[in-house]
């Protein structure tokens, strides 16, 4: 989907600071998780919104990042979920499956 097809709280959560700026995913385990570095989606962030979406370093770093957010840490999201999130967890799988344009059952579904 377009990120011109998504409202803007829809897309600030689609930016994936959180992911590059939260404490969510440790730097030793970043590229395996992500496929790119926390660098490069780290350029993407400072981009937004001014990004290329045929890029598919960014379309791994937005794809990637909901879905290590929705699910995979573990043990830390309660507690830091609402510092660096804006909106639920809940919000945040709807927006993902709103962005990716299909259905995604489970977290290893929901891989590039």
């Amino acid at each position: 989907m377009p990120l011109a097809d998504l409202n803007d709280t829809e897309r600030y959560v689609v930016c994936s600071r959180a992911a590059v700026e939260g404490p969510f995913f440790t730097e030793w385990e970043f590229h395996t998780l992500f496929g790119v570095t926390r660098a490069e989606v780290k350029g993407f962030v400072n981009s937004w919104p001014n990004v290329d979406e045929s890029d598919e370093t960014m379309i791994l770093a937005i794809n990637n990042s909901l879905n290590n957010l929705l699910g995979y840490p573990l043990g830390r999201e309660e507690e830091d979920w609402p510092k660096f999130i804006s909106v639920s967890r809940e919000e945040v799988g709807r927006i993902f499956l709103k962005w990716k344009g299909q259905r995604v059952r489970n977290y290893f579904d929901g891989l590039m």
